[in-house]
């Protein structure tokens, strides 16, 4: 097995068919170096699928609260996202609840990452072939939730002891007070970088989730755009 890469894709770049076609791109050039894993997100197309059934969006700390007639709703959209994505990269498995996780009770039907079905995984990225990962899994009784697609590209990277892990975003990644990309960060700078205000907003829960991915065994986690411009946590 070659080098392992977990790549997650989404967001507002989900939303712009030149930034997806770029992402693909890079996905498809990093498969011929390394195995590839691609964690997906789609909340912009839950939230609408959401309005259409009448169904109102609750955020919860961040985190979409989720009940039982919208699980079935996010599940049906997410897994649609997937093979979408898994048809346009070609050389990939769109790979159906392969991981598992315990319920946040008072998120609804909603999820903490807990372990990865690596046979599952593995057996795609030893033919050669791209692991394309939703961020729907399920309990130990096989009770369905949605995940944060962040923390499951973490995990699975965290897991494999990737090579890299690759969050792809609308900037530039880090930016400091001048609006000037950060290129490095070392993990041992984080806490301090926030305490100055450098590291603010949503950018403070996916730095301090690289951080620790670094922590646990990931060599390398990129914030990057899709010209792969942006921050390296080391």
């Amino acid at each position: 097995m070659k080098n392992i890469i977990v790549i997650k894709y989404g967001g507002s770049l989900m939303d712009d068919k030149n930034a997806e076609k770029a992402v693909l791109r890079n996905v498809l050039r990093f498969s011929k170096k390394y195995s590839v894993i691609v964690v997906h997100g789609g909340g912009k197309d839950i939230t609408k699928a959401l309005n259409k059934a009448n169904i109102e969006t609750k955020f919860v700390n961040g985190l979409r609260y989720t009940d039982g007639k919208a699980i079935k709703i996010v599940e049906k959209v997410l897994e649609s996202i997937q093979i979408r994505i898994a048809k346009k990269l070609k050389n990939a498995i769109a790979l159906k609840k392969a991981f598992l996780g315990v319920k946040i009770n008072s998120l609804g039907y909603v999820g903490r990452f807990c372990c990865a079905k690596v046979q599952m995984i593995n057996s795609v990225i030893e033919e050669g072939k791209i692991a394309v990962i939703s961020p729907i899994g399920k309990t130990k009784k096989e009770q369905i939730l949605n995940f944060n697609a962040d923390e499951v590209a973490s995990g699975i990277a965290t897991i494999y002891k990737a090579k890299k892990l690759i969050f792809f975003t609308d900037v530039k990644g880090v930016l400091d007070s001048n609006k000037k990309t950060i290129s490095n960060i070392k993990i041992s700078d984080v806490d301090n970088l926030i305490k100055e205000s450098v590291i603010t907003g949503g950018m403070i829960p996916k730095v301090r989730g690289c951080a620790e991915a670094v922590k646990n065994g990931v060599k390398e986690v990129d914030i990057f755009d899709v010209r792969l411009k942006g921050t390296k946590i080391i």
